[in-house]
């Protein structure tokens, strides 16, 4: 069963990365219809790691004296400029990249009992958009 959602998830990061983004978000939706919400944030941790390997294939290895952090332009918090579903993606990407599984799990939870019922749903496209968005610019010779 593992073996089949990561399929899923492989299959949705690259259809993202060739264009085909409605199918890519199809994928997403389909797998949000029939795995509990643990199997989700596997998901997301799946989606995360994919983008580590891209990051990482772009920025090289990080050393324990490096963070990934999100910063922003002036005196402004995160909050104040970035839409939420963003700040998410971008959050939970940081927490991957920072090994940091208590953040990540905290943010997934904030986002799936919201009560916006349609902010767990755009956190998890942003995140796979973000993901397929960071695999293009990672691969030699892909063309926009």
């Amino acid at each position: 069963m593992h073996e089949e959602i990561a399929d899923q998830v492989w299959e949705a990061v690259g259809s993202w990365v060739e264009g085909r983004h409605e199918e890519s978000a199809q994928i997403l939706a389909m797998l949000a219809e029939t795995q509990t919400p643990s199997m989700m944030y596997g998901v997301a941790c799946g989606i995360a790691t994919i983008a580590t390997a891209a990051l990482t294939k772009m920025h090289g290895p990080r050393s324990h004296a490096c963070f990934w952090g999100i910063r922003t332009v002036g005196d402004l918090r995160p909050e104040d400029i970035v839409p939420p579903h963003h700040l998410f993606a971008a959050r939970f990407l940081a927490a991957s990249l920072n090994n940091d599984k208590d953040t990540a799990v905290a943010l997934y939870q904030a986002a799936y009992t919201s009560s916006d019922p349609d902010l767990w749903p755009a956190c998890m496209h942003t995140l796979l958009a973000a993901t397929g968005e960071a695999v293009i610019a990672a691969t030699t010779g892909a063309h926009r």
